[in-house]
């Protein structure tokens, strides 16, 4: 540590003498100053422009995707619970039927990207399924032990 705080403070006297010496070059004309400015040019080419935004522009794309799909499974599974509890006989009207067919074809590349997508959003599904879940055991843990402090205080009094 102490050898860390000596190099910084060498350094640093290192540093002002330089600049020192420059002023007294300056303040003596033993340095000419040349006043050319040239202008600012950047290196940047169209292709690196065009590829940090076509980057920025799909991650963007991807986050407003994602965004819209995890809403969308919400509001679902926020209305089947709300169907199932409250209106059974809707829920019976809406239930799905199984199919088990396979297809014995090789899967092209545009089909395999859309199943790896559907299991996905399939994930965020049922990761969205279990915050809802959680979040409804909280609210009823909540209102036991609300009802059991109210039946206290009616011990109480």
């Amino acid at each position: 540590m102490t050898i860390s705080i000596i190099i910084f403070l060498v350094t640093i006297i290192a540093a002002f003498g330089m600049l020192m010496y420059r002023a007294w070059e300056i303040r003596t004309n033993r340095l000419v100053v040349k006043e050319e400015v040239k202008a600012f040019t950047p290196k940047l080419s169209f292709r690196y422009v065009e590829k940090i935004i076509l980057y920025t522009t799909k991650h963007i794309v991807q986050w407003i995707v994602l965004s819209v799909v995890k809403l969308w499974f919400t509001t679902i599974t926020k209305l089947k619970t709300l169907i199932q509890n409250k209106l059974p006989k809707l829920n019976k009207l809406f239930s799905k039927k199984e199919n088990n067919v396979t297809d014995p074809r090789k899967i092209s590349f545009v089909e395999r990207a859309v199943m790896e997508s559907k299991i996905k959003i399939k994930k965020v599904k049922e990761k969205i399924k279990q915050e809802h879940e959680e979040k409804i055991e909280a609210q009823m843990t909540e209102n036991a032990e609300s009802e059991i402090k109210q039946e206290e205080v009616d011990k109480i009094v």
